[in-house]
């Protein structure tokens, strides 16, 4: 049996997106299988004050928690520069890394972030504690995710021929044409000015994220991913075939063998993160687009606010709406008893999605999907395309009559559509590590 260390950018009890709800089931199904498992987390100063600090020197302090029997390190990261968070690379960060890991001993470490806190500096720290470790990296991130980023692509569109990484930032940032972009890209510096706002230090900035990917590349011994989209687009970037291992999400078991009883009106759900990325403003504009009445309903997980003035202004626009509802912060129990309320799900996102959790949990709940169309969600609604549509991402207009011609649709007659289970998944996936097949 080995000693695991699964190390992801948040953990719960404080977020529970996506890959929080896959981090927390693979530790409890390798517990089950008689490993010792604990994970590693980033976390910000509010949710650290309250807990049980066991290091701390100048550039990281680690508190411990235990979550559903798991033992957590709660990492909170000081003196982070702007080129650390693009390197995900400090000497003075590993070194103290190195401090706390050097009496404890894991087996392996599984990635499922990049960022400054779980980065290099983690890998090169514990690798040094104990050099016989392997590293598993899960691709789990948006590829045009520009802050936590694994490598670069484009938003809105899918480009098939060389991209320049720093147009493409600019353009999702500064939200301009990518051809506009690529022009203002010849007139930036290729070195680092520290006194320069970021945008001035971009090429530079870029190259270091670029090349902090490939030391990334190096250091892995096995890659998990979950779409065929991103096996080929790992592949395409250099990545020996031999080391990655494809299986598509499975989902919790709160969501296996539920009843679909939506009733009237029509219900849409969006289950996300209300950010620009997961196209959400595009809904709320698709939204704004049709005539408020008694034949259907958008529910929004989460509660009508956000810290992004962007994403605020379009809340704003429709919080007097009675066509709409904000159910709150839910748990996956509670997401699963939703899911067997509404009729469709919209999925809208407008970065490279990497095989949405959302999709299977929706499918297995019997709704069918509103997604866009590129990358994990236009793969998974050709996987079940009998109960999946697709609009051009971005497009709200396009969006709009999506939602106005499935108003009248209930789809739920799911009886031949398969979704793994997290216990499926995980056990076809190990069966296909040459890390763990001996040892699970």
């Amino acid at each position: 049996m080995l000693s695991i260390l699964l190390a992801t950018h948040n953990f719960y009890p404080y977020y529970q997106g996506g890959t929080e709800v896959y981090v927390l089931n693979l530790a409890k199904h390798l517990q089950k299988l008689g490993h010792q498992v604990a994970v590693i987390s980033a976390m910000d100063e509010i949710q650290f004050t309250n807990q049980n600090t066991i290091f701390e020197d100048l550039n990281i302090r680690i508190c411990n928690y235990t979550y559903e029997d798991i033992s957590v390190y709660g990492v909170l990261t000081e003196n982070i520069s702007t080129i650390h968070i693009y390197s995900k690379y400090s000497e003075p960060h590993i070194e103290s890394y190195y401090s706390f890991f050097t009496d404890k001993y894991f087996d392996l470490l599984h990635i499922h972030g990049f960022t400054a806190t779980i980065g290099l500096d983690l890998i090169y720290a514990v690798k040094k504690a104990g050099s016989a470790i392997k590293v598993i990296t899960s691709y789990h991130t948006p590829i045009s995710d520009p802050k936590e980023t694994l490598t670069f692509s484009n938003t809105l569109t899918e480009i098939h021929y060389p991209l320049n990484h720093v147009a493409d930032l600019l353009s999702y940032r500064l939200n301009l044409p990518y051809s506009f972009a690529s022009s203002m890209v010849k007139l930036l510096p290729k070195f680092y000015l520290k006194v320069l706002p970021a945008i001035f230090n971009i090429k530079y900035l870029v190259k270091l994220s670029v090349e902090s990917f490939s030391k990334l590349v190096d250091l892995t011994d096995e890659w998990w991913v979950y779409s065929e989209g991103i096996r080929k687009h790992l592949i395409e970037i250099g990545i020996d075939s031999s080391k990655i291992r494809f299986e598509r999400h499975g989902v919790s078991s709160e969501f296996i063998g539920n009843v679909n009883l939506a009733t009237k009106p029509t219900k849409f759900l969006f289950s996300g993160r209300m950010l620009k990325i997961k196209g959400f403003h595009t809904l709320i504009k698709a939204w704004s687009g049709l005539t408020e009445n008694n034949e259907k309903e958008l529910w929004i997980t989460g509660k009508p606010e956000s810290d992004d003035m962007f994403i605020s202004k379009f809340i704003k626009k429709v919080i007097s709406r009675n066509d709409i509802r904000w159910l709150g912060q839910l748990n996956q129990k509670q997401l699963a008893e939703i899911y067997a309320q509404v009729n469709w799900v919209i999925i809208p996102s407008e970065c490279y999605e990497t095989g949405p959790l959302v999709f299977h949990e929706a499918i297995a709940g019997g709704c069918s999907v509103i997604a866009s169309d590129i990358g994990g969600c236009k793969e998974l609604a050709a996987h079940y395309h009998n109960f999946s549509t697709t609009f051009e991402t971005g497009n709200s207009i396009d969006l709009k009559l999506k939602i106005a011609q499935n108003l009248g649709l209930n789809r739920t007659h799911f009886k031949e559509v398969k979704v793994l289970s997290f216990y499926q998944h995980f056990s076809a996936i190990l069966q296909q590590s040459t890390i763990l097949t001996d040892n699970n």
